[in-house]
């Protein structure tokens, strides 16, 4: 038995390499190699060693956080080039390798000697060099985003390191592993103890998504970008900002200034033209498309600050049969003043966010039916009177979202509930050459068989259900019983009151229990998903909603349990069998985005199943 446990020790010991997510192929060696205190990133074929993106770094302007790097542009944001993006990549990853912190003693026995001995003799790392067929070059961000993201890393033992890929993405992707290989010593100088190497990568899917509410609770573009940079660490390619809902406005639109001015919760507490450019350009620089959710026709009560007249049953005392949360809201689904105000909010924001992105996120869930009998433009409840209005409502949407050249995505609930028709993928896939510009993207977020139903339905799909991957389950419930322990006149509605409370101990919420990072790493999308399907899936998210998260708590409920789904959307579904070696190189990556990207993440696992001096397994 002491014999079998030492072998597992052993094997452990071998297995918990440095990269996350796991690459598709990948070797290592156990060669120690120095970094050069000067070494550099060149492209293949500059002259004299010095990269041709070089003379971009110019406009290049450090913002100075501590433990990351961030640059402010001076150029006009909405101009796309790729040598800029490329330049920053490089700037980023020369500093995060020669200024890491992580020196791995959490993932060595105590008293043990581990570090490598420092040796002036022994082969050293200089130069770095990058072989990228250009034969495609990206003009835009669609061109961009739709890269090849595959890429070759080699390291030899006498020092030689490559990254080859085929597009700027690839590029990004390979130096974004390259960052995971290397450690601090604790009496300095930078180390990678894994020649030689030979890795060749690329993802599962392509769209590995975060959605992040940001207005339930407000972000800021500074939380917004710290959590970008987590994000590129483990090769996520989309940030979903969850942009507006009922609760506030954050999001300034110049051409309906007082959507904002009194939506949201604060005057302080908005997001300018600026900040999300600012943020979009900053997703865009590390391999990410930022895109917006504008939530309608339900969620959006917060609209009524400004707009009274363009909301039905506002912020009704029986919150409860008129919305999924309080308050209450929907735009009216008949009102000529409904269609100018989103023709003028598209029109303001779609041209705004389109040189950053490919996609626009049009909500469409939880869309109450009572309501509308309380708009009067509708005066009905009916499925068979609601049907057209909103199937106009949202092909008017939809038309805008491609005439700005992007491509739209809408909640399950459109096709699965209200029958909408919305260009399925395999309604023009047989057609146009273009069908993946054409189509409609389905996001799945109530159940893996609802999955099923949207691919059935010849749809692309995002799945990330909410009894596998949404983060803030768990957490209890944010609303509070009744004082009394029952409801008071006019709840329910047009009733006396008297209904015993539903908010009753332990106050669980609806979707409990919370998603530990280990449940999170072995959803498996593809199962009971057929063959002849699977092709129709797009990607997936994992989602943070704010009613229970602002900024003091948000990296440590996001991170490292999003970046366990981020392994599932790039290297594919795990299994329980693979969870103890993933603890291990999850662990490396939680310890290098604390010390190298200032991220607040919460623990893996304790230090002493990480050292390997005990059995953590059960």
């Amino acid at each position: 038995m002491t014999f079998i446990w030492i072998l597992l020790l052993s094997i452990l010991s071998t297995c918990t390499l440095a990269v996350w997510p796991n690459p598709s192929e990948s070797t290592y060696g156990d060669t120690v190699l120095w970094l050069s205190s000067d070494f550099n990133i060149v492209q293949a074929g500059s002259a004299s060693g010095e990269s041709k993106f070089s003379k971009y770094v110019k406009i290049l302007e450090w913002l100075g956080r501590p433990g990351s790097q961030r640059y402010l542009h001076r150029r006009n944001q909405t101009e796309f080039s790729e040598a800029e993006i490329l330049s920053a990549a490089i700037q980023r990853t020369e500093s995060t390798i020669s200024g890491t912190k992580f020196v791995p003693w959490k993932f060595h026995s105590r008293n043990a000697t581990w570090e490598p001995q420092q040796n002036s003799s022994s082969p050293s790392i200089s130069t770095i060099t990058i072989y990228q067929d250009n034969s495609t070059t990206s003009n835009s961000a669609k061109d961009f985003f739709s890269g090849n993201e595959t890429y070759i890393l080699d390291i030899t033992v006498d020092g030689k390191v490559s990254i080859s890929s085929k597009s700027a993405l690839g590029t990004i992707r390979g130096l974004q592993t390259l960052e995971q290989l290397f450690y601090a010593h604790s009496s300095g100088g930078v180390y990678t103890p894994y020649a030689p190497v030979s890795i060749t990568d690329s993802p599962k899917w392509t769209h590995r998504g975060v959605n992040l509410d940001i207005c339930r609770n407000v972000f800021g573009p500074d939380d917004v970008k710290r959590t970008l940079d987590a994000m590129a660490t483990a090769k996520f390619s989309r940030l979903h900002v969850h942009a507006t809902d009922a609760q506030s406005w954050p999001i300034v639109i110049p051409s309906l200034p007082t959507l904002s001015s009194k939506g949201a919760y604060q005057p302080s507490l908005v997001w300018t033209s600026e900040d999300l450019a600012s943020v979009q350009q900053y997703g865009l620089e590390r391999g990410i498309s930022v895109f917006i959710e504008i939530d309608m026709p339900g969620h959006t009560a917060s609209i009524a600050h400004a707009f009274p007249n363009l909301i039905a049953a506002f912020n009704e005392l029986d919150w409860n049969t008129f919305a999924a949360e309080p308050p209450s809201g929907q735009l009216k689904l008949n009102s000529s003043d409904v269609d100018t105000f989103i023709d003028t909010l598209l029109s303001d924001l779609l041209p705004r966010v389109s040189p950053y992105t490919t996609n626009f996120h049009t909500g469409g869930d939880e869309l109450n039916q009572q309501v509308h009998l309380l708009d009067e433009t509708v005066r009905s409840n009916s499925s068979d009177v609601i049907q057209p209005l909103l199937q106009k409502f949202v092909s008017r949407a939809h038309s805008q979202v491609r005439s700005a050249g992007l491509q739209p995505i809408s909640w399950e609930e459109m096709v699965l509930d209200w029958n909408l028709t919305l260009t399925p993928y395999t309604s023009v896939a047989n057609n146009s050459s273009n069908a993946s510009d054409l189509d409609t993207i389905i996001q799945v977020w109530q159940s893996s068989s609802n999955l099923l139903s949207v691919l059935s339905l010849g749809y692309r799909a995002l799945f990330g259900d909410y009894s596998q991957w949404y983060l803030d389950c768990g957490y209890g419930q944010w609303l509070n019983p009744y004082p009394s322990g029952y409801s008071p006149p006019g709840i329910p509605v047009n009733s006396s009151g008297g209904t015993a409370t539903q908010i009753v101990d332990p106050f669980t919420d609806y979707c409990s229990p919370l998603k530990n990072w280990r449940h999170i790493y072995v959803y498996d999308p593809l199962d009971n998903i057929t063959s002849d399907l699977q092709p129709l899936i797009h990607g997936g998210e994992v989602h943070l909603w704010s009613e229970q998260v602002d900024s003091v708590s948000l990296d440590g409920k996001l991170w490292p349990r999003a970046a366990a789904a981020a392994e599932v959307l790039w290297s594919g579904p795990r299994n329980s069998s693979q969870i103890a070696e993933a603890s291990g190189r999850l662990g490396r990556w939680r310890e290098r985005a604390v010390l190298d990207h200032g991220i607040a993440s919460a623990t893996v696992t304790m230090n002493i199943c990480l050292m390997g001096e005990t059995n953590c397994e059960l």
